[in-house]
């Protein structure tokens, strides 16, 4: 009998073994025990409690009193949690619904079956929103989960905007309320969502809850919230203007706001986040400095502040070998293609496009604990938390160690894989991702394609879409209201009778995602590659590359200072102010530039009148009003040759910081 066929039989016997055992307890057969819950009946029997739970297994050897009962009653438990526990013991079935979920947890806990356990606490995480999350947190920090506790921690800080405007959140305490508003972390972009909840809270029940008022309201920054919502407020509320102390903390904010006067107060999380530079990809060497090294990190750049800081890196241990494009989608996901490592390579039949997906964490501090041990909140049948007492003797035996993750640790994830190519453009419409164009290698030739592939992001499937009008390779794409704009590239030549196996390309290719469909549109003023794009206050701006004038007709070509600027509501080109000098991207195909607060920014690039004369750390700014290119920053801390420049929103708080005897450099 071989291997396979004697798990099959084991697995046979232990399924009859099961199904034998329920029936017996359906028809109270050999029955020894009865457990009682809510004066709720559940014959059943002990070696099977026993088996499972380490709880019953004490119980029925201790050699205590009941050993010998007929009948143990259950304390503090629900009927419905026994007999979803007793079902799952005797059928494998497990039926947790949102309204039984913590129930079944709690009592799982008492009874120490992990197994139970861990599939409650996966189903939470797996079910969590705003409406339940700080319920779920309160719970899981009650009893020890710490995995459940990390992630409702994460999600209540995170949307902590949305959360704050449900009723679950009226229900707690004050020093719960106090804990939260404390926070710096709070992903909140207004201090008045803050205020707000303070006032909701306090009305929620204003009997018992008018006093603590003064002391939350010390915890909300008012100078921060608009001059229009604190008057607002206080018009609206009788239980601020009935309180002069009250009354006298909103006058001294608007005082402290007309004079410009307030105290530098911090700001909370949500208000620091930005928009960010991010020049992804490493060279092997990083940065040098007495610190440690940044080989593994990638440079970010805060036009607003016009501060340096780090991501880490794709190019990281068995992650990307090499990042060939990149892009945000509307979900503000940071999207990158590329070669797997040689590590990973090594273990791969065939060579794909690997692309992953960047994972940015907020950090989340560790004072947030719960602040009255014998409350939790466990949800009802009408969606709502409400509170219960768990025994004192309660621990937390189920802790996990997985904390979260520190400052600065963005990740990355595999997120799909493409049939390889090179030279391709990646884009993005509606968190769709489109892989386009580039060159394959067939029957050991390679063949320029106009193939286009779509990954769902959603649904996690590739499909293949409609053709390129033309094969291109080393081109650019672009995305502007909801529609994609390719340009540019090499596309094989077929008409000119010279060895030259490709053109440059100066036609530029509308793709439509609703109706599947491929436009073309008026052509660039040259024929290139290797220059940058951007969108820029609706208009599609290209920059710099290598060209020619015109269509491409085999005549001389040169690094290129030019940037034209597209309008797609007339379907023209038009000139811009040229760069202060030629300019390639570093890459075939990837842009070194990107828009931040409508403002067009370059990052690095060869700089000069030949193809590679000098990589430049300078970071240029255009200014689209004024027409004028300004120098913002030099000999940045950026790699020699990263891949792509990207925008994406993100917190300097979750981003490495620089070097500190490099940053004044």
């Amino acid at each position: 009998m071989d291997h396979r066929t004697e798990e099959r039989r084991k697995q046979r016997h232990s399924l009859t073994l099961l199904e034998q055992v329920k029936r017996m307890k359906e028809s109270s057969e050999i029955v020894d025990v009865v457990l009682v819950a809510e004066g709720q009946k559940f014959p059943c029997h002990k070696v099977v409690l026993a088996a499972f739970s380490s709880y019953f297994k004490a119980m029925f050897t201790c050699g205590l009193v009941e050993c010998t009962q007929r009948e143990v009653v259950l304390y503090d438990i629900s009927a419905e949690s026994v007999s979803v526990i007793l079902n799952y013991i005797y059928s494998a079935d497990l039926h947790l619904t949102n309204q039984n979920v913590q129930t079944v947890a709690l009592a799982s806990y008492f009874m120490q079956m992990e197994d139970v356990f861990s599939l409650c606490q996966k189903y939470m995480m797996d079910h969590m929103d705003a409406s339940n999350c700080v319920g779920i947190y309160y719970f899981a920090n009650h009893i020890g989960a710490e995995d459940l506790c990390d992630q409702a921690k994460r999600y209540l800080y995170q949307h902590f905007a949305e959360v704050s405007l449900q009723e679950e959140i009226l229900e707690i305490e004050v020093q719960q309320l106090l804990a939260l508003i404390k926070s710096d972390d709070l992903n909140v972009s207004r201090e008045e969502s803050i205020l707000d909840l303070v006032i909701r809270w306090v009305n929620h029940s204003r009997k018992s809850r008018a006093e603590h008022l003064i002391k939350l309201l010390k915890e909300v920054r008012l100078v921060l919230v608009s001059p229009s919502f604190l008057m607002e407020a206080r018009k609206r509320n009788t239980v601020i203007l009935c309180n002069s102390e009250c009354n006298d903390m909103f006058e001294e904010a608007l005082k402290s706001i007309r004079l410009a006067t307030h105290p530098s107060l911090s700001l909370r999380y949500g208000m620091e986040t930005t928009d960010l530079l991010l020049c992804i990809g490493n060279n092997s060497l990083g940065i040098r400095s007495r610190h440690g090294s940044y080989a593994d990190a990638s440079f970010c750049y805060a036009p607003a502040t016009q501060k340096t800081y780090f991501i880490s890196s794709p190019k990281y241990g068995e992650g990307l070998g090499s990042v060939c494009s990149g892009v945000v989608t509307e979900n503000n996901d940071i999207i990158v293609a590329g070669e797997a490592s040689a590590a990973k390579m090594s273990r791969q039949k065939n060579r794909n496009i690997e692309i992953y997906r960047c994972v940015p964490c907020q950090k989340i501090p560790d004072y947030l604990q719960i602040l009255s041990p014998k409350k939790m909140f466990l949800r009802s049948r009408k969606h709502h938390y409400t509170k219960c007492s768990l025994p004192e003797s309660s621990s937390g035996v189920f802790g996990y160690s997985n904390r979260y993750h520190q400052r600065g640790n963005q990740f990355w994830h595999s997120l799909c894989t493409a049939q390889f190519r090179e030279l391709y453009a990646l884009g993005t419409v509606h968190n769709d991702l489109y892989v386009i164009g580039g060159q394959m290698k067939i029957k050991n030739q390679y063949v320029v394609t106009n193939c286009m592939e779509k990954y769902s992001m959603e649904q996690g499937t590739w499909r293949s879409t409609a053709p390129l009008p033309v094969p291109l390779a080393c081109h650019a794409v672009v995305t502007m209201k909801n529609k994609l704009y390719v340009l540019g590239g090499w596309t094989p030549q077929m008409d000119l009778p010279d060895d030259e196996p490709d053109r440059l390309s100066n036609r530029m290719f509308q793709y439509d995602p609703g109706r599947d469909k491929w436009t073309e549109r008026a052509p660039m003023k040259y024929s290139k590659y290797r220059f940058s794009t951007a969108v820029v206050n609706s208009e599609i701006y290209v920059l710099g590359g290598i060209g020619c004038l015109g269509r491409d007709r085999g005549q001389t070509r040169k690094c290129l200072d030019a940037v034209e600027i597209y309008n797609p509501d007339g379907d023209f080109w038009r000139d811009g102010p040229p760069m202060p000098s030629p300019l390639l991207s570093l890459r075939t195909n990837s842009t070194c530039a990107g828009c931040v607060e409508g403002k067009l920014y370059l990052c690095g690039g060869f700089h000069g009148a030949a193809r590679h004369e000098v990589i430049t750390k300078e970071i240029l700014e255009l200014d689209t009003w004024e027409n004028q290119w300004n120098v913002v920053a030099i000999n940045v801390l950026m790699h020699d040759s990263y891949d792509v420049c990207l925008v994406a929103r993100l917190n300097p708080r979750d981003l490495i910081p620089p070097p500190p005897d490099l940053v004044d450099q």
